[in-house]
């Protein structure tokens, strides 16, 4: 599971997978709102669900989303793309989602969204982007680019 992996890197966990997928079990609650999420199993994932309580305050209703991806404190964050690359990093109180009744977001690879941004609506944020703390992002977003303000605008 690419997202175990990447969660030990980040984290610094060492030993074996099965070691420290029940650390992030046992301590990580928007780890556990991911591997919830990951299930395709209703009733298996019933029962993760009641040893594990996921996080109440992280939303995760995108249809697919690549490998790899790390939320950092995951309070208060909504993440509704239309699809997310693989390893992208999301901090706490981001809200990705939409602004009409079109489509939310199509986000690309090693994307790193950081605290209490805002991605809106059916644009396209290109792969190795970084949006700025705060910032309100409701454009296209080339690739290799960091965006940051309200609205945001391109930064470098």
């Amino acid at each position: 599971m690419k997202d175990l992996k990447r969660w030990k890197s980040v984290l610094k966990i060492e030993g074996n997978d099965k070691h420290a997928l029940a650390e992030l079990l046992a301590a990580d609650k928007a780890f556990r709102s991911l591997y919830q999420y990951r299930i395709k199993n209703r009733f298996y994932r019933g029962w993760v669900r009641m040893l594990y309580p996921p996080m109440d305050s992280l939303y995760i209703t995108t249809a697919n989303i690549g490998g790899g991806l790390f939320i950092q404190h995951g309070f208060s964050t909504y993440i509704a793309a239309e699809s997310i690359g693989e390893n992208c990093w999301i901090n706490q109180q981001v809200t990705i989602g939409y602004r009409d009744d079109s489509r939310g977001p199509i986000i690309g690879d090693d994307v790193t969204i950081t605290c209490g941004a805002k991605v809106l609506g059916p644009i396209t944020i290109g792969d190795r982007v970084t949006i700025g703390a705060n910032a309100v992002v409701i454009k296209d977003c080339p690739p290799d680019s960091v965006w940051g303000g309200v609205p945001a605008k391109r930064i470098r």
